[in-house]
């Protein structure tokens, strides 16, 4: 069966849909079903929340290539540079060796310069590889922590619905025990109090006996109200009672989904 998730807007009408259903067993079931549909937002936050997460892995991969292609364009004009140095140098060695000797020593010195300023280059090239490297291992590193921190998250979230399930299975029994015990308290009670309203009338004649159960007026309400309301006043104490304990579970659901609808509400502002 599949779920939508709880809005804050409607939550007033899940307090109302709950104080309307009669059975207590009802009740306990439209719970679980509202602990199920949280489940629901928790997860829509966490997609939320991955997606941001991957949003700023890549927009910082990005900038990260951005600086790369700006460095790379850098050395390709320092490598151009060299080059129209070199072709120089090529050019006026095309024409013969120069006969002046300071001429030459500048040919010469310029010469050296260039092998120095390509070796310099070429470990500039090699470091920037390098760095690109290293960034991209480092981009997939991310990557796969992130799908990893994704299933991570989906067995707590499995682990926190069978808790709460299980809170409330047990609330259900608790509920059950206790309603048990006040049914029967009550309908002993009516029949008591019926006979000595009796007694007080002189209906119970003038016996001495001070057994309850020689009293008709006890018995015979007794076994009317067994028959005939018994189970109706078993079913209103359930419906009081589960109704004190889905209150304590709405306001805790209520709780977990402003936090959450508070958290989704925030990543958005900052998405935008």
């Amino acid at each position: 069966m599949s779920f939508r998730s709880l809005s804050v807007n409607h939550f007033s009408q899940y307090q109302e849909t709950l104080s309307a259903l009669p059975d207590a067993k009802e009740r306990y079931s439209f719970i679980k079903e509202l602990y199920q549909r949280l489940t629901i937002n928790e997860e829509e936050l966490e997609a939320l929340q991955f997606e941001a997460a991957l949003t700023e892995i890549q927009e910082q991969h990005d900038l990260q290539k951005d600086a790369f292609r700006n460095d790379h364009q850098v050395l390709k004009s320092i490598r151009k540079a060299i080059d129209d140095r070199i072709l120089a140098v090529e050019q006026k060695l095309y024409l013969g060796l120069p006969d002046d000797l300071a001429e030459m020593d500048r040919l010469i010195a310029e010469q050296e310069a260039i092998v120095a300023d390509q070796e310099q280059l070429n470990e500039n090239e090699l470091a920037l590889l390098e760095k690109m490297s290293q960034s991209d291992i480092s981009y997939g590193k991310k990557l796969a922590a992130l799908d990893q921190s994704k299933t991570n998250r989906e067995v707590p979230l499995k682990s926190k619905l069978e808790r709460q399930l299980a809170q409330v299975a047990e609330a259900e029994k608790q509920t059950a025990f206790r309603t048990g015990i006040i049914s029967m308290v009550i309908i002993l009670l009516i029949p008591i109090i019926l006979d000595y309203f009796a007694y007080l009338l002189g209906l119970n004649g003038k016996t001495d006996t001070r057994l309850i159960f020689t009293h008709y007026v006890f018995l015979i309400s007794l076994i009317l109200i067994e028959f005939f309301y018994a189970q109706r006043i078993k079913i209103l104490v359930a419906a009081f009672l589960a109704k004190k304990q889905g209150d304590l579970f709405l306001n805790e659901i209520s709780a977990s989904l402003e936090s959450i609808e508070k958290s989704k509400r925030k990543l958005t502002i900052n998405r935008n």
